[in-house]
């Protein structure tokens, strides 16, 4: 099954991108702060933007580190996705399992890679491979080792130090 991510809101915000200015910029650039302190594990002074309610390529590119982080959509725009990364954290994420499949597993299949719980084909098809990964980095990081990922497995990965700096390097290179 393809996964479509639904997200519930109760204010439709407006989407961003740079170039995009205004109080609802500054509220974005609060919140990304907010969200990019908790995850940004690996670095001694998380990455954080000034808050000037200017969306400028600083913001451009913390957004899309923080897309990254989130497994979600690379693109530096704050659409509905990022929106509700922004205000719920990793409970906006879908719920995913054996037998879901599409971009997001293949993100969840790299991450797991690049961190040695996964070693089989990034497909982005979450089989029993994957599903056996899953269990082993639950419980690594104390979590129930069911191999469904929901809300606080989402919030580990997005904090494992090899994630993270695959983020760095891929958003941050010249």
């Amino acid at each position: 099954m393809v996964l479509s991510i639904a997200v519930q809101f109760s204010t439709k915000k407006p989407t961003l991108q740079f170039g995009a200015s205004g109080q609802i910029v500054k509220e974005m650039q609060r919140s990304l702060n907010q969200r990019l302190v908790q995850l940004d594990t690996i670095s001694a002074y998380p990455l954080s933007v000034s808050t000037t309610g200017y969306f400028d390529r600083q913001t451009r590119d913390a957004v899309k580190y923080l897309q990254c982080l989130a497994f979600l959509t690379i693109d530096g725009v704050v659409g509905e996705q990022t929106w509700a990364y922004l205000s719920q954290g990793s409970a906006s994420l879908p719920k995913i399992c054996i037998g879901c499949s599409g971009t997001i597993v293949k993100a969840v299949q790299e991450a797991l890679k690049v961190g040695a719980y996964y070693f089989g084909a990034v497909d982005g098809v979450f089989g029993a491979k994957t599903y056996e990964a899953v269990q082993a980095f639950q419980a690594e990081h104390s979590l129930e080792s069911d191999g469904i990922i929901g809300s606080l497995t989402w919030n580990a990965l997005s904090k494992l130090d090899t994630h993270a700096s695959r983020c760095s390097v891929n958003v941050f290179r010249g």
